[in-house]
């Protein structure tokens, strides 16, 4: 009886098989790692000491790029948070597979019962990938450095930006009134609290 000797290409083919299975599995485990459940800061009580800003959309993009880029200094990674007519967006770039590619996260953004923030994902665009929005989520939390008071959760494809939590050792809390997207209008509530 002779012996078949295995063919090359029924080796080349078990070893794509198992890369698949291997990149496979690693989607879905980042895209269903556990979430920490974050509890939103409660808002300071409006007093005496309170007062109420009107920002236009220039003036929020303004202080979102002044704020990151103070807080991305020294750090290598670099992206954008911009106020757009009809979306809040988060615009970087990033490495994948060894290629640079430019990716965007579209967001509505609601203000919370205790006056944060927070961002429902409703578009992304990841070069000309189709990826799952929970996966970019995900990667993002787990390789960019995000502000302590900024909160994501994949699988309700939220980010809360909780501002009570940013003043809580500010000389002034922050809330927010309203957001209005059509006006292109925010009004942001501050509060000097008493010591």
């Amino acid at each position: 009886m002779k012996k078949i000797k295995p063919s090359l290409w029924k080796w080349l083919f078990i070893g794509l098989l198992t890369i698949n299975l291997a990149v496979i599995g690693t989607v879905i485990y980042q895209g269903t790692a556990p979430l920490t459940n974050v509890a939103e800061t409660k808002a300071p009580k409006s007093s005496d000491s309170s007062l109420e800003l009107v920002l236009s959309r220039n003036q929020v993009n303004t202080l979102s790029s002044n704020y990151l880029n103070q807080f991305l200094k020294d750090k290598t990674i670099k992206y954008q948070f911009i106020v757009g007519k009809k979306y809040a967006s988060v615009i970087g770039v990033t490495k994948f597979m060894g290629v640079q590619v430019k990716f965007a996260l579209n967001f509505v953004p609601e203000k919370t019962s205790q006056g944060n923030v927070i961002l429902h994902a409703k578009s992304l665009s990841v070069g000309q990938l189709k990826l799952p929005m929970s996966y970019i989520m995900s990667y993002i939390k787990k390789n960019y450095t995000l502000p302590d008071w900024v909160s994501l959760n994949q699988k309700k494809r939220t980010i809360l930006l909780d501002l009570n939590k940013y003043s809580q050792k500010k000389a002034i809390n922050y809330h927010v009134n309203e957001i209005n997207m059509d006006q292109g209008q925010f009004r942001i509530g501050l509060t000097i609290p008493k010591k």
